[in-house]
């Protein structure tokens, strides 16, 4: 489909000028009072975006007046950790509502009602809010700081809620698209 080359082609390009525009020795040098909270899309490889339902953060296939539901993901770093390890602070509804890990045998992800702004400014606390990104082949991983191994994940059923796993495969998708809003 020439269609859907060409969208590949300008995500692609856009995800290359977002890495760009937030390079680690850039953003991390800001002062959290002026730190700068980056807004995009995310979406599956399975073209499944992100909508929130009774609370939970849900993949599923938008269409028409249901894209109107796509929830943009807002992040910032976490100067607690390396940089060379892109941490991140994961958010949702303009930054107001963070994603968290739970830590144990098998962590949970949960939406919490803090702000990612405030977490920013890092501290041991922030670790169950952060993930480490890493980007290979036009896509992005997400680690939980919190979980070593633990990667965030969506379902290949539509509309389950957002997820952790160590087993990347054909049941948990690991692999994301993220543009610059």
């Amino acid at each position: 489909m020439p269609g859907r080359k060409g969208t590949l082609v300008a995500v692609v390009s856009s995800a290359v000028r977002a890495i760009k525009e937030a390079h680690p020795s850039e953003i991390h040098e800001k002062p959290a009072a002026q730190m700068k909270v980056f807004k995009y899309r995310l979406w599956d490889v399975a073209q499944k975006s992100l909508y929130l339902r009774n609370n939970q953060l849900v993949a599923g296939y938008l269409q028409g007046p249901n894209s109107a539901l796509e929830e943009k993901i807002c992040w910032v770093p976490n100067r607690s950790f390396e940089r060379e390890k892109f941490p991140i602070i994961l958010g949702v509804q303009d930054g107001r509502r963070s994603l968290a890990c739970g830590t144990g045998a098998l962590p949970a992800l949960q939406l919490e009602d803090v702000n990612i702004t405030e977490l920013s400014r890092g501290g041991e606390e922030t670790t169950r809010f952060t993930f480490f990104r890493s980007y290979k082949d036009g896509m992005w991983r997400f680690e939980s700081a919190a979980n070593p191994g633990w990667l965030l994940c969506t379902s290949a059923q539509s509309n389950e809620p957002l997820g952790l796993t160590t087993s990347p495969d054909a049941a948990h998708i690991v692999d994301f698209y993220f543009q610059l809003c």
